[in-house]
C-alpha cells in the first residue's frame, strides 16, 4: 500500500500493483508517469495488457418512496401529482471491463451511489378538456405536464494510471470514491392540444400540436469527468463532491459536454375511417 497527503490535508491510502523497480511508484514522484510513459514496464509479463475476469459478485440496494395523489374535479378536468423520494447504493455500474472495480481485491472500496440514483421527481399533469357542447368546440383537449428531477451521480474519472494495473478506463483519483460527482438538474414543461371531429357516420379528424420543452429551458445532459489523476493532490483541493459547471468549456474538467433538445413543436392530422 502506498500512502499520499491530498490537498486538503487528508491522507489517503492506496493499493499499487507495480512491484518492479520501474513501478515502483504508478504516480513517479517527481520522476514523472512511468507507468503512463511506459506501462509495460510495469508488468511482470509485458505480454499481457490486461485480464479481465467477470463474476457476479455486485451488489445493488435501492430504496424509494412514493406520494401521489390523482383527482377528477369534474367531467372536464383531471389533476395528477408524483413526488419520489429515493436512493440507490451498487458497487458496479454494468458488466463491463470499463465500469469494473478500481481494486477487484476490495469490492466495497467501490460501493458508492448508483449511476441512476436519482434523489427527487416531481410529476404533475393534468387534462382539461372542452366544457362546450357545440360540435366545433366539445372536441378540445388540453394536457400540460411538467417533470423535475435532481442530478444523477457521475464518476471522476483519472484519465491515466494510478494504481499501476494498466486498466486505465475506470481509475479514479487518487483518495475519490465511486460516483462522487453530481450531474444537473431537469426541468421540463410539455403541453398537448387535440381537437376530435366526426365527419359523417363513422370518420374521425384528430388535429394535434404538441410542445415539448415549451420554456425553452436549458438542461445540461453530461459533464466532462475526466478530472486528471492529480485531481485531489492540486492546490485549492477541498472535496470530490462536485458539480458541473457552464462557466466551463466542454473540454475542461466538469464542463458541461451535451445539452438536452431545446423547444420542439410537432403538428399531426389523424383521419380514422
Amino acid at each position: 500500500m502506498s500512502t499520499v497527503q491530498l490537498a486538503n490535508g487528508k491522507s489517503v491510502s492506496y493499493r499499487n500493483w507495480n512491484t518492479t523497480a520501474a513501478g515502483a511508484d504508478p504516480l513517479g514522484g517527481a520522476e514523472g508517469l512511468p507507468c503512463n510513459a511506459n506501462p509495460f514496464t510495469c508488468f511482470v509479463n509485458p505480454f499481457i495488457v490486461q485480464n479481465n475476469q467477470y463474476t457476479s459478485a455486485g451488489s445493488a440496494v435501492y430504496q424509494a418512496g412514493i406520494l401521489e395523489i390523482k383527482k377528477r374535479f369534474s367531467d372536464h378536468f383531471s389533476l395528477l401529482g408524483n413526488y419520489t423520494f429515493s436512493k440507490g447504493f451498487d458497487t458496479t455500474t454494468d458488466f463491463n471491463s470499463d465500469y469494473g472495480p478500481q481494486d477487484p481485491t476490495n469490492l466495497g472500496d467501490d460501493r458508492g451511489l448508483s449511476e441512476f440514483d436519482q434523489r427527487n421527481k416531481v410529476v404533475l399533469a393534468g387534462v382539461i378538456e372542452s366544457p362546450w357542447k357545440n360540435p366545433f368546440l366539445s372536441g378540445f383537449q388540453l394536457a400540460p405536464i411538467f417533470t423535475y428531477n435532481s442530478g444523477h451521480p457521475f464518476n471522476l474519472l483519472a484519465g491515466g494510471e494510478v494504481n499501476g494495473n494498466n486498466h486505465t478506463t475506470n481509475e479514479r483519483p487518487l483518495g475519490a470514491g465511486r460516483d462522487t460527482g453530481l450531474g444537473p438538474d431537469y426541468v421540463n414543461f410539455d403541453m398537448r392540444l387535440s381537437w376530435q371531429h366526426k365527419v359523417g357516420e363513422k370518420a374521425k379528424l384528430q388535429l394535434t400540436a404538441e410542445g415539448f420543452n415549451i420554456a425553452n429551458h436549458t438542461n445540461f445532459a453530461s459533464v466532462n469527468n475526466e478530472v486528471g489523476p492529480f485531481f485531489g493532490l492540486t492546490p485549492g483541493f477541498t472535496t470530490f463532491h462536485v458539480q458541473g459547471s457552464s462557466a466551463l468549456s466542454p473540454s475542461q474538467p466538469l464542463g458541461f459536454t451535451s445539452v438536452f433538445p431545446k423547444r420542439e413543436i410537432q403538428l399531426g392530422l389523424r383521419l380514422t375511417f
